[in-house]
């Protein structure tokens, strides 16, 4: 993405909060914040060109609604096994229950999505 002409990374966080009370940080506080800091930091070390965005609202269509105003390219989520390792064969509870964030954007997104599990 760094050698890219006009590549960008696009760090997103959506805040799930329900309440309604909740806001989105803006301005310098993005950077700060606690969920994208790690990898604001890694995109740094790595001279790559980033922006961060802050959101309030349903996950899966604040991640496609954001992914189709700023014209993504592609779409990268973490997708975290969370099985006990004697269940991997197994299906995944979220994706039985219809919860699973990654099936949702997975299916509306209207760009490519590509799924990387997350360490631990």
């Amino acid at each position: 993405l760094r050698d890219i002409k006009g590549g960008q990374l696009i760090l997103v966080h959506v805040d799930p909060d329900m309440s309604g009370k909740a806001k989105a940080p803006t301005g310098a506080d993005i950077d700060r914040d606690p969920v994208l800091a790690p990898a604001v930091a890694e995109a740094k070390r790595l001279g790559i060109n980033y922006r961060c965005i802050a959101s309030v609202g349903k996950p899966g269509e604040e991640i496609c609604r954001l992914a189709e105003e700023s014209n993504v390219d592609l779409l990268m989520l973490g997708s975290p096994d969370r099985r006990p390792s004697i269940a991997k064969g197994l299906p995944d509870l979220d994706r039985l229950l219809g919860t699973s964030l990654s099936d949702y954007v997975r299916v509306y997104a209207n760009c490519p999505v590509l799924l990387a599990r997350t360490i631990g």
